[in-house]
């Protein structure tokens, strides 16, 4: 009788949606250009990354446990820039985290200019809207706020509530 119980219950797990869309993701993982990345990066557990998500430099990368990174995301370390996302994090689709640019400062080809890289580190139970975009040398503080479309540029303190290009305070999460 356990058996049969045990036979129905997974059956029943694979007439969801999720659990399609999971097998999918865990599939694509395996097949795509994500599956370096997703071996050399340091990863926790229960931390879904979906298959559209790209990385660079994935060997400086750290996604801390149960942290989720959504459709179409992009993580970009640099040679010498790490990424750092703690645990319980969520990201909306299209959010992209770069720790490497160019740093441009005179009328010379862009390429001949030294990249500038630094390391982001992103708090605990923080959350990036959908389409964030976040730049070198930023610290994004625990259970922190990004509203859609922002743009962050500098530091944001533990649990604030920010939006806009620039990103600005909004209000304390209470």
């Amino acid at each position: 009788m356990k058996k049969i119980k045990l036979i129905l219950r997974v059956l029943g797990n694979m007439l969801t949606g999720i659990f399609w869309r999971q097998a999918f993701d865990f599939l694509a993982e395996l097949t795509l250009e994500n599956a370096y990345a997703l071996r050399v990066m340091n990863r926790g557990k229960s931390t879904p990354i979906s298959a559209s998500a790209r990385f660079n430099h994935p060997e400086n990368i750290t996604i801390g446990d149960r942290s989720n990174i959504n459709r179409n995301c992009m993580i970009w370390a640099g040679d010498n820039a790490k990424v750092i996302i703690g645990k319980d994090c969520l990201t909306g689709p299209g959010v992209t985290i770069i720790a490497s640019k160019y740093d441009v400062k005179g009328r010379n080809i862009i390429r001949s200019y030294p990249p500038f890289e630094k390391d982001i580190i992103i708090g605990n139970d923080v959350w990036l809207g959908a389409n964030v975009v976040v730049l070198p040398g930023v610290k994004i503080g625990d259970g922190a706020i990004v509203g859609s479309g922002s743009v962050v540029t500098k530091d944001i303190e533990p649990y604030t509530v920010v939006a806009g290009i620039p990103a600005k305070e909004i209000k304390k999460r209470i």
